[in-house]
């Protein structure tokens, strides 16, 4: 044994590392291994002592190790580990491993040594190995993505550090362009988005912004950046990174899908417009019609009182017809003031002739103007529905509120009745009923026996139909009482 290891201290210090340790001599036989060498080669110490140190080394490499320590030996150096040879060890079984190995020439006694310190680096290299392999997946999915994906230093001199593949399917310019030319993403940015592009790039660049960008042939295109800031270790902003998305198509379907909502809702409008016109006016000028058809009948009527109620009708046709234009339009409607609900709702009876009709309407009710109009005309056309196809000769109708504080409308006759699978779908007046039910969020239920008659009931959402303070004003008590009579349905 060396003098050099036979001194205690030492000798423990290289039993306890953690590497396996070798001393050989000059024509490369082992003279000394430490207890971590049996743990990495799978030798006992005494069967390595004296062996050559190619026993070590895998057979196929081992002739030009041989050669490669003659040449260390004439001009003997310390060689530190992480040099980037490729090395690997072999065990006492035959399995090769990968290692790290640094060697420090000394003398002892005159005799020259060779320090060789092997240190197993399985699981680094697996760690290099599973890094570089995720790496090349990334630059893969990066180049292969549909998306830009870019990184922008920061800084003194600001620049693109990398930007993928995909910028030149987008706009036509290599992602080298890129890199050389500081300016051209500005150039390529549309004239009208270049303050987007300047806040974007710099150190209090927004999480997401959206702008156009110009392609090699001129066309324009829009993009969608999506940037993260990444800070060094005091904080400070260091560069960006980002993907750049091409929404050009997407943004062009959003303006069509919103063209043709628009569409859509101006059909739906012309087709309330056109509900309200039916329910409102055209079932008073046919009311009207009814009354100067009974009048011309009744004796007792003289032509003056038939036309001044056929000429106090038309002029309330035309200012409903002028309050809902002022409404359409938007202005105020400065002179035109409804009756309460109760009074319109007893007005639309009593102008019919048959049936006989018993009213019950809550008194106070104080509903907001979009509730009080549509409970009006829904009102209205089931009470025309039962004047024209019900030949009934008594009818109810009912406006109330239940336990829970629903508001209810209910309309019921003794009429000839219905079969209900049969009401045709272009029946106006139920197809006008529903919507209105629809855009009030109510209930709807119709029951029809033919010869039996027919009962329909809207019923509101507790939430719906209450009016703010101020909304309305207070309903005629004495007309609430009087309206207020208990009716059994027919």
């Amino acid at each position: 044994m060396p003098d050099a290891l036979k001194d205690a201290a030492f000798r423990a210090v290289v039993e306890e590392a953690p590497d396996a340790i070798l001393l050989v001599d000059a024509s490369g036989r082992i003279v000394y291994v430490n207890g971590q060498s049996e743990e990495l080669f799978g030798y006992a110490q005494a069967e390595l002592i004296g062996q050559r140190v190619e026993v070590l080394v895998p057979e196929d490499r081992r002739s030009m190790h041989a050669i490669h320590r003659e040449v260390y030996q004439e001009r003997p150096e310390r060689r530190p580990m992480g040099i980037g040879l490729e090395l690997s060890g072999r065990r006492k079984d035959g399995s090769t491993f990968p290692v790290e190995i640094s060697l420090s020439p000394f003398r002892d006694d005159g005799a020259r040594l060779t320090v060789a310190v092997v240190r197993d680096v399985t699981r680094q290299r697996r760690v290099e190995e599973t890094l570089r392999r995720s790496e090349e997946r990334h630059r893969l999915l990066n180049e292969r993505a549909e998306n830009v994906i870019f990184r922008y230093r920061l800084g003194a001199q600001p620049g693109f550090e990398y930007v993928s593949s995909a910028i030149s399917a987008r706009l036509g310019y290599a992602p080298e362009e890129f890199y050389v030319d500081d300016e051209l993403i500005r150039r390529v940015t549309h004239e009208d988005d270049r303050h987007v592009i300047e806040q974007a790039l710099s150190a209090s660049a927004p999480r997401t912004v959206s702008l156009r960008m110009v392609t090699r042939e001129e066309a324009e295109r829009w993009f969608e950046l999506s940037i993260t800031t990444v800070r060094g270790v005091g904080g400070e902003a260091m560069a960006l990174e980002g993907i750049a998305r091409d929404v050009t198509e997407r943004r062009a379907a959003d303006e069509e899908r919103l063209h043709l909502q628009s569409e859509v809702e101006m059909q739906l409008e012309r087709a309330r417009i056109a509900g309200d016109l039916h329910d409102d006016a055209i079932q008073s000028i046919y009311g009207l019609g009814l009354n100067l058809h009974a009048s011309r009948d009744d004796e007792a009527l003289s032509r003056e009182v038939a036309f001044d109620q056929a000429i106090e009708g038309l002029n309330g046709v035309i200012a409903s017809l002028r309050s809902y234009m002022h409404q359409l339009s938007g202005a105020d409607e400065e002179s035109f003031e409804l009756a309460p609900l109760a009074e319109r709702l007893l007005g639309l009876v009593e102008r019919e002739g048959s049936p006989e009709w018993t009213v019950e309407v809550e008194p106070d009710l104080e509903l907001d103007a979009v509730t009080d109009r549509q409970l009006y005309l829904l009102a209205k056309e089931l009470i025309s529905n039962v004047q024209r196809h019900s030949q009934a000769s008594r009818a109810r109708l009912s406006l109330t509120r239940d336990d829970e504080g629903r508001l209810e409308l209910a309309v019921g006759d003794d009429g000839v009745g219905f079969e209900q699978d049969e009401v045709r779908e272009s029946s106006f007046g139920l197809r006008s009923v529903e919507l209105r039910a629809s855009t009030l969020g109510a209930e709807l239920d119709v029951e029809s026996t033919v010869g039996r008659g027919t009962r329909v009931r809207v019923c509101l959402p507790s939430a719906v139909g209450v009016a703010s303070p101020g909304d309305q004003g207070e309903t005629d008590g004495n007309l609430g009482a009087r309206l207020a009579q208990p009716f059994d349905h027919p």
